[in-house]
């Protein structure tokens, strides 16, 4: 009688830890999945906000390949809505409609309303991702690495805050005044990189081929302001594909850290979704 019992208590705790070890690989799986979806999604708003600036500024822009984006997108959003539970399916929705405003309406903006709605759809996207990633250490009992992710990610959107206002003050540089407040964005900026720098050095070092910091600090040290527009546009678009590396860094090392590695960033983005 004892080891039928005994036997029967074993073999439930056996049972309870392959249940709860079956329940811990499923949760994570969840989350692994939608965090990689929401960063192709982020790949792809970026995308066309780069097609979308080409065609508006200088009208340099495919509108089939535009076209192609669109489908794109909404294939992404349809994987996530289906891939969303209750506690992410409201924000999924906001994110979805907003989406499709953007995606409508884009060729009514005008260069600088193009930037500051894409900028805020961005910052949509990056608010989903951190509301899975939070929830996703803190179930997972990770509460240190919540912490500074989140630390981290804090950083991350306030350096494109100021991007976003370094690139609205590019049109603005054919006045003195308009020099002037795009020296102090490009000043911010450089700071704010340099700030990003200190959570990823190596991805710096390996990513900013063309002397990104070196052209804001040029500015910071009193340089003129000589450069056209395109080419001022084009350095944003290294310093938006540096920020998003780092990011994107970020999120690597901690989901191989708790999980499985992500795919890596090479695989997900071949080249500057700008």
């Amino acid at each position: 009688m004892f080891i039928t019992f005994s036997f029967l208590i074993v073999t439930g705790v056996i049972a309870s830890l392959f249940y709860l070890n079956f329940a811990r690989e499923k949760s994570n799986q969840w989350s692994f999945q939608r965090v990689n979806q929401c960063r192709q999604l982020l790949i792809l708003i970026r995308q066309h906000r780069a097609l979308t600036h080409s065609q508006l500024s200088i009208q340099d822009g495919n509108n089939n390949d535009i076209k192609q984006l669109h489908v794109d997108i909404e294939q992404c959003l349809i994987k996530l809505r289906e891939q969303s539970g209750t506690l992410t399916g409201p924000e999924v929705r906001v994110l979805q409609d907003k989406t499709y405003r953007i995606m409508a309406n884009w060729s009514e903006f005008t260069v600088a309303k193009n930037q500051i709605e894409h900028g805020k759809l961005i910052r949509q996207a990056m608010f989903l991702i951190d509301d899975i990633m939070i929830k996703w250490l803190v179930d997972s009992r990770h509460d240190a690495i919540a912490s500074d992710y989140h630390h981290h990610w804090q950083k991350v959107l306030d350096t494109l805050e100021v991007l976003t206002r370094f690139r609205i003050s590019i049109p603005e540089t054919v006045t003195p005044q308009g020099k002037q407040r795009f020296r102090h964005y490009a000043i911010m900026l450089s700071r704010k990189v340099n700030q990003l720098s200190l959570i990823c050095p190596l991805t710096i070092a390996d990513n900013d081929q063309y002397g990104i910091l070196q052209h804001l600090k040029r500015w910071e040290n009193g340089t003129d302001i000589e450069e056209p527009q395109d080419e001022l546009y084009a350095l944003s678009l290294e310093i938006s594909y540096l920020i998003f590396t780092i990011y994107d860094q970020i999120l690597y090392e901690i989901c191989e850290e708790i999980y499985l590695p992500l795919e890596s960033p090479q695989q997900v983005e071949k080249k500057p979704a700008m």
